[in-house]
Formats: structure tokens, C-alpha cells, sequence
């Protein structure tokens, strides 16, 4: 097996656990946190998802630092797409925000995260075309346009079968998550079919 194959199977190993595990707390044991009223363990419980993405930062680290010099470059651009992106539109958030025009509690700043991984997924896959890489959005045969659509999938009949019992902010999250996964998705499979017609 060669090592940029392992690398990216011990990636793999490491991300979906920490991942899975993410979203388990966030829908879980984030909406205990009205019910406690003890200040230490209502700051402990608050902050547990945290440790979590710990874990999926470093998996993303020493899958960086164990690349090649191209794809560390690939990886920086894809980070500094996501980075000016994100870090625009939290800014434009902030000044409408502070303007009144639209209204933001701290539940946003949890979206911030996960916008920056999306968006540098997609950064990511850009500049790995733009350099004549193969298709980093493909792994083992499988496209991620695939991949996503089924998480999509996933998620919107997770938030169907639980309408009764789900909070409506927990509804909201499952169904935004599952329509940007989609939306994503979609347009993969869009850019995988033009560049297909492309080579014919």
C-alpha cells in the first residue's frame, strides 16, 4: 500500500469517528443543557463539543503534514479560500448585526466551524484541479457528490422521523445541514459532469 493511500485511510479512520461523535453531542446532550443549573457542569457540557472537533482538527493536521509539497500547497490554498470566504461573510454578519438589520444570537458563531470545513473541502478540490490533480472529491471509487447526497438524505428523514419530538432548533439544524449538503452535492455532481463532457 503506499503511504498517501494510508495517510488517507488513517485520515478517514480518524475524522468520522471524531465527526459522528460531534454530531451525537450536539443532538444528544446540547439540548440538556436548559436543564442544568449547576454553573460548572452546565460550562462543561456547554464546551464538550469541542473535544470532539479537537480531534478532527488533528486528523486534518497530520493528513496535511503527512503530504507532499504540491498537495500541502493544494491544502494552504483551499484553507485560504476558506478563511477569506467565511471570514467575509462573518463579517458582513457582524455589521448587519450590529446595524439591526438582522438579528444573531451565539447559536451562529457554532456555524462558523463547520462553514470553514465545508468551504475548505470545496477550496480544496478547486485548486487541486487547478494544479492537473485527479479528483480529491473521489476516494476508493466512491464521489463525494455521492457521499453527500446520501448524508443529505440521512439527515432530512432523521429530522422527518423525529418532527415530534425534536426541538425546533434541533429540526431547523438537521434540515439546513441536509439541504447544504445537498446544495453541495448537486453542485459537484454538476463541475464531475461538465469536466466529463469536457474529455470526451
Amino acid at each position: 500500500m503506499s503511504k498517501p493511500r494510508s495517510i488517507h485511510q488513517r485520515y478517514q479512520r480518524e475524522f468520522w469517528p471524531a465527526m459522528l461523535a460531534y454530531v451525537a453531542i450536539m443532538f444528544l446532550l446540547w439540548p440538556l443543557l436548559p436543564k442544568v443549573h449547576n454553573e460548572l457542569l452546565k460550562i462543561g457540557l456547554a464546551l464538550l463539543p469541542v473535544v470532539p472537533v479537537l480531534f478532527v482538527t488533528r486528523a486534518m493536521v497530520r493528513l496535511v503534514l503527512g503530504s507532499d509539497e504540491l498537495e500541502q500547497r493544494i491544502h494552504l490554498i483551499g484553507l485560504a479560500v476558506s478563511v477569506t470566504v467565511v471570514g467575509i461573510l462573518s463579517l458582513a454578519g457582524g455589521f448587519l448585526a450590529a446595524a439591526g438589520v438582522v438579528r444573531l444570537d451565539g447559536a451562529t458563531l457554532t456555524m462558523i466551524w463547520p462553514a470553514l470545513v465545508v468551504v475548505y473541502s470545496a477550496g480544496r478540490g478547486w485548486a487541486s484541479r487547478r494544479y492537473g490533480g485527479g479528483d480529491v472529491m473521489c476516494d476508493n471509487g466512491v464521489a463525494w457528490h455521492r457521499r453527500l447526497l446520501f448524508l443529505a438524505l440521512v439527515l432530512a428523514a432523521l429530522a422527518w422521523l423525529g418532527r415530534n419530538q425534536l426541538l425546533d432548533y434541533q429540526l431547523g439544524m438537521l434540515y439546513g445541514m441536509a439541504a447544504g449538503l445537498a446544495a453541495l452535492g448537486l453542485l459537484l455532481a454538476v463541475l464531475r459532469w461538465r469536466r466529463g463532457r469536457r474529455t470526451e
